[in-house]
């Protein structure tokens, strides 16, 4: 996973308190970058808009992953995937409560897309069916979420492990 900087997380920190106050679309960059504590050409160093710092700390990993072979892969990787965002459930569940699950399934869905697609495609697994797979992982995390993550990490990586796992026999 790619360190932020200290002026990424004093981002990320000011638009979670500002969520809080008001509508994600009204947050402007002045009162973003005042609230941080940080100039606004830091912001822009890093972002265009006050929805990047969110999408950002939405993608977990970096290029490490890009390069997944096999089913011992894929369990490390979901395994990851949910301790992941289990440190962002707040992010999360701000999100869903702001009326952004669209936002948050579109840019979790595009991270494990990159992830997966060449070792799907390279098993002949239809592009179709890697979405159903995507949107099924996306789906489990945040109802997960939402449900306090009762299930421990590991029972919900070997569930969408098996769940995927059937999905690619299908085709």
């Amino acid at each position: 996973m790619l360190r932020k900087s200290f002026a990424q997380d004093c981002l990320y920190t000011a638009v979670m308190r500002l969520m809080k106050e008001k509508d994600l679309e009204d947050i402007t960059v002045k009162e973003l970058v005042l609230k941080a504590g940080v100039s606004r050409s830091t912001f822009y160093r890093y972002y265009t808009q006050p929805m990047d710092v969110l999408r950002d700390y939405l993608q977990p990993f970096n290029d490490d992953n890009a390069h997944l072979d096999d089913e011992d892969d894929k369990k490390v990787y979901l395994r990851r995937f949910y301790q992941y965002y289990t440190s962002h459930s707040e992010l999360i569940y701000a999100l869903i409560q702001s009326s952004k699950t669209e936002f948050l399934r579109e840019t979790i869905s595009s991270h494990i897309l990159e992830v997966f697609t060449a070792m799907m495609t390279n098993k002949g697994i239809s592009s179709f069916l890697q979405k159903a797979s995507v949107g099924l992982c996306v789906e489990i995390l945040i109802v997960w979420i939402i449900n306090d993550r009762e299930e421990k990490i590991e029972e919900m990586t070997d569930t969408v492990h098996n769940m995927v796992s059937v999905i690619e026999r299908v085709s």
